[in-house]
């Protein structure tokens, strides 16, 4: 009896240790699997412009304006045109303007005379010469003007490759700031603006100068108007007797 007491024990003992054992190899495993995020992987995890980052495609404008025969340089309307399109490219291009002259043969004086109209029109714009790069001839009698833009891509959102609730390592979810990326890039009105700021506009008038300094300092405007006056008036004026 006392043999096969000892046997029916060691046999507990084993059914008991297993579950210990298997439960073990559980937990070695999983620790194996984790990765530890570095601090580059956690910088991009924590920061939505790193994760999702909006991306930039080239996209090409242009401007054709005519010139029939016996038709010397630009009309006003196509100089204004011309201006026109020299301010959008200073505000959206991050390239040089290309300008190429009518092909064909023929009518060379008129080209050039087209040509000298668009070159002021383009310095009236504030487009100096090392921004302008000749291109090839194009169709006969049409002037070209061209620059390439950048279009914002919207990242993809909607990746949730595991579960949230349990972050050992305390960063954001993997989808975190993905729809404000992708709604930025989807409201930006010139997609430039994210790539580089645009350049300040000139300083503001004296008179404007002075207001502005005496809204920062806190000092209140004196105001000199008739209003004033009628009021400075009335608050001096003797009261009436009863």
């Amino acid at each position: 009896m006392t043999s096969l007491s000892k046997v029916g024990k060691a046999r507990r003992s084993r059914r008991v240790m297993l579950p210990v054992i298997l439960t073990a190899a559980v937990v070695v495993s999983a620790c194996s699997e984790f990765h530890r995020l570095s601090s580059e992987e956690a910088l991009v995890e924590s920061t939505p412009a790193l994760a999702h980052p909006i991306g930039f495609v080239g996209r090409k404008e242009f401007l054709d304006v005519e010139t029939p025969p016996y038709h010397r340089g630009l009309s006003r309307n196509q100089y204004i045109d011309v201006y026109r399109f020299a301010v959008r490219y200073k505000q959206e291009a991050t390239g040089p303007l290309s300008v190429s002259p009518p092909g064909g043969r023929g009518g060379e004086s008129v080209s050039r005379a087209a040509m000298d109209d668009v070159r002021r029109a383009l310095e009236e714009a504030g487009v100096g010469a090392p921004q302008i790069r000749r291109g090839p001839p194009g169709q006969k009698h049409l002037l070209t003007l061209g620059y390439e833009r950048p279009v914002a891509v919207a990242p993809e959102c909607g990746n949730w490759p595991r579960d949230v609730g349990r972050e050992p390592e305390r960063v954001p979810y993997p989808d975190f700031g993905c729809s404000t990326q992708r709604n930025l890039a989807g409201m930006v009105a010139n997609p430039r603006d994210l790539i580089v700021s645009q350049a300040e506009t000139q300083a503001s008038s004296e008179r404007r100068s002075r207001v502005w300094s005496s809204y920062v300092s806190g000092d209140a405007p004196q105001n000199k108007g008739a209003g004033a006056q009628s009021a400075t008036t009335d608050s001096k004026a003797t009261p009436a007797t009863k």
